[in-house]
């Protein structure tokens, strides 16, 4: 359950964020990366479900005092593996979802569904 809080409160911040975002006039967004560097926006999706899953796992152990710098570079560096892909590209791919703040609200619906999804396939603790 607190899990699923910290992902709620860390999702409506990443909106912010993006919504802040100063507007750019400049070439549509299917020129700002090249086509072998897009991550495709369900790839995507998968990948933000799990930065989100593990965000929430690093900040509950921060919340009880761990010091979890190193533990967070083996797992941002296991979570890249995972999906075949280098932090700057997606950091690259973050930002060109990111300019477009409708279009990542969307995406960040289905991460919020993907991950209640994963939540009813645990145990519930009474």
């Amino acid at each position: 359950m607190r899990f699923l809080t910290n992902a709620l409160v860390a999702v409506p911040l990443l909106f912010m964020l993006v919504s802040c975002a100063e507007k750019r006039d400049g070439p549509p967004l299917t020129n700002a990366l090249p086509a072998d560097s897009l991550i495709s926006p369900e790839k995507m999706i998968h990948i933000l479900a799990d930065m989100q899953v593990l965000e929430a796992g690093l900040n509950f152990e921060r919340n009880d005092g761990a010091q979890v710098k190193e533990k967070s570079v083996f797992y941002y560096n296991g979570l890249f593996k995972k999906y075949k892909i280098s932090r700057s590209r997606y950091d690259a791919n973050l930002k060109y979802y990111s300019q477009n703040p409708m279009e990542m609200a969307k995406m960040y619906d289905k991460v919020i569904r993907e991950i209640e999804i994963r939540q009813k396939s645990f145990p519930s603790k009474k």
